[in-house]
């Protein structure tokens, strides 16, 4: 049984720009079990101005598995930010731009997904969080 993966919106939008997300596809399907959170489909839906890039979001839709966030996992993502609103780790403003990536790293680990971003610093901070902070040490 294939590794499931999860595909980051800046990876997606990296190779939609490119022209390349077909043969992203391809590549990524003979090695993992693509998985798509429905937070990545709602940035990618919202940013697609042309049909061209909405019909791709629906095939992309009816064709892969696509993971809901739940209620546990918003419940999750609250208290991640609540932390780094209380441990001073971050702008204040910047963290409600995080709620996306907290919300697809939280849904990714609980079904023991690899998450696949070109965005590592919202990563990287996803990771501390997720992790009980203990990145810090590495």
């Amino acid at each position: 049984m294939r590794q499931k993966a999860v595909l980051d919106t800046s990876f997606l939008i990296e190779h939609f720009r490119k022209g390349s997300v077909y043969d992203t596809f391809l590549n990524l399907n003979r090695f993992y079990h693509i998985t798509f959170s429905s937070v990545v489909l709602m940035e990618l839906l919202s940013g697609a101005y042309d049909t061209k890039e909405q019909k791709l979001i629906e095939q992309i839709k009816n064709n892969f598995t696509v993971m809901t966030v739940t209620e546990r996992q918003w419940y999750v993502a609250g208290n991640l930010m609540l932390r780094l609103r209380k441990d001073k780790k971050i702008d204040p403003l910047r963290i409600k731009c995080l709620l996306a990536d907290i919300l697809i790293a939280v849904s990714a680990r609980d079904i023991g997904a690899v998450l696949i971003t070109r965005n590592e610093k919202d990563l990287i901070l996803s990771i501390y969080l997720i992790s009980g902070g203990l990145l810090h040490k590495i």
